[in-house]
């Protein structure tokens, strides 16, 4: 199995954004995969473990195809083309139009929690601990959704405690075009951060996923912003939270 993505000779494709990428590429993937399978089966025939099954009965695994339910009715890819005295098989296939376009509304959720320290002498902030707890469908890969979840969490702190674009009214120009002025959170600035997913695939999407782009980021600001109210009694709605809004 080949894939190719990325390359100016292949038709226009889904978008690296609004969390879409994934989850479309698995549809066409699958949508491939189940023409391949029936290919398959086709080419097996009656002295295959697999005869008499249909699509929906089998999956691939160990380099073959092999029953559901029943491990041992199982054969490779190499021996079905090489009594079928094929050299390879190819499938074609269009992901279908998403579920959540035509019938379901589908989205990740976050719940984030964390403790904020603030100096009583200087009004500074300080984020102490924080957790953030997703439920986004199946986890294709544990390690870089826990990285795309911490990673959001840090840019929300950004905008919670951080960054803000300043203007001169007079002429319009931005006063810290550049990361000198413009703070971004670094790892000194940030807490040890704790993610935690159910990992409960979603029947409605292809392989369960949802998308995880930009969900770590949702719902910093008000966790930020609750913790500080907590400490201070103060209610800021405006961000980033500065010392001028505490003191």
């Amino acid at each position: 199995m080949t894939f190719e993505y990325g390359d100016s000779d292949l038709p226009t494709g889904t978008m690296a954004g609004g969390s879409s990428q994934t989850a479309s590429i698995i549809a066409a993937v699958t949508a491939a995969h189940e023409v391949l399978l029936k290919e398959m089966l086709k080419l097996a025939g009656n002295e295959s473990p697999l005869s008499g099954l249909r699509a929906k009965d089998v999956e691939s695994r160990d380099g073959g195809i092999g029953h559901r339910q029943d491990p041992g009715r199982h054969e490779s890819y190499v021996a079905i083309l090489r009594r079928a005295g094929r050299d390879e098989v190819s499938a074609e296939a269009a992901a279908p139009m998403p579920a959540e376009m035509i019938k379901y509304s589908m989205h990740s959720y976050a719940a984030q929690f964390c403790e904020a320290r603030v100096s009583d002498v200087t009004g500074e902030v300080r984020i102490s601990r924080w957790l953030g707890s997703f439920d986004t469908g199946r986890i294709v890969n544990p390690k870089t959704a826990a990285s795309q979840f911490r990673g959001g969490i840090i840019m929300g702190l950004g905008l919670a405690l951080t960054e803000e674009t300043l203007f001169d009214e007079r002429s319009g120009r931005i006063m810290n075009p550049s990361l000198a002025e413009y703070h971004v959170p670094v790892h000194l600035d940030v807490p040890r951060i704790e993610v935690m997913w159910n990992d409960i695939p979603d029947p409605h999407s292809p392989m369960g996923v949802h998308g995880i782009g930009e969900i770590g980021i949702t719902g910093v600001g008000a966790a930020v912003a609750n913790a500080v109210y907590n400490a201070t009694g103060k209610r800021v709605r405006e961000l980033p939270i500065t010392l001028d809004k505490l003191l």
